[in-house]
């Protein structure tokens, strides 16, 4: 995937209000224009900010953008990976799969897209619906386990769910905050960049 194509599939198609709801997002704390007004800045004008910001990314990190995109599906898998009910078991035949939830039949098929070989951004918009309705589900649930979740758009909330993952720590390691995102050009403050695009690009989407 180029992030040229990327940003053209998400920042492009987005509506006026969307797109104004994704510029609030991004600018101040993600990105910044010296000149332009933030209401101001047009489509064109943040989807060459955003390319800019990739392409630093690609430079200082050193890892081309599928790889950031791994990254990414990495980081958002990893907030809900240990949130999901496991099947039941027979307690007679441990072999025999009672039930499986239904919120771990669509994990699993999110993992399925996100294995995919070729992922391209319609994929990567489906696998990010899947992960981030389901992280909603957890956030209601007050992050404790889940065995069901409401598959929709509308009930995706961009600011809980981006509030939920700064807050969400590394279990191996006591009191420490799984992503780091104080530096910009980090490859966890990415994952941000792209996981609000990909919010507002599902909103964006929804009926």
């Amino acid at each position: 995937m180029e992030y040229i194509d990327f940003v053209v599939e998400t920042i492009g198609s987005l509506e006026n209000d969307k797109f104004e709801m994704l510029k609030k997002a991004l600018i101040g704390e993600y990105l910044s224009f010296s000149i332009i007004q933030e209401d101001k800045v047009s489509k064109e004008e943040l989807s060459e900010k955003v390319c800019d910001y990739f392409e630093k990314m690609i430079l200082k990190s050193g890892k081309n953008f599928d790889k950031l995109i791994e990254s990414y599906t990495k980081g958002i898998d990893y907030v809900v990976s240990n949130k999901i009910a496991k099947p039941t078991q027979s307690k007679k035949n441990k072999s025999v799969q009672e039930d499986i939830p239904r919120a771990r039949k669509y994990y699993e098929k999110a993992l399925t897209i996100k294995n995919s070989r070729n992922l391209s951004t319609r994929n990567l918009i489906d696998y990010s619906r899947l992960i981030f309705c389901l992280y909603m589900e957890i956030i209601k649930n007050n992050y404790a386990v889940i065995s069901n979740f409401d598959f929709s758009a509308n009930v995706l909330k961009p600011d809980n769910i981006i509030n939920g993952m700064k807050m969400k720590e590394d279990f191996l390691i006591v009191k420490k905050k799984y992503f780091n995102i104080k530096e910009l050009y980090s490859i966890d403050t990415c994952t941000f960049v792209i996981a609000i695009i990909l919010l507002y690009t599902i909103i964006n989407e929804r009926i």
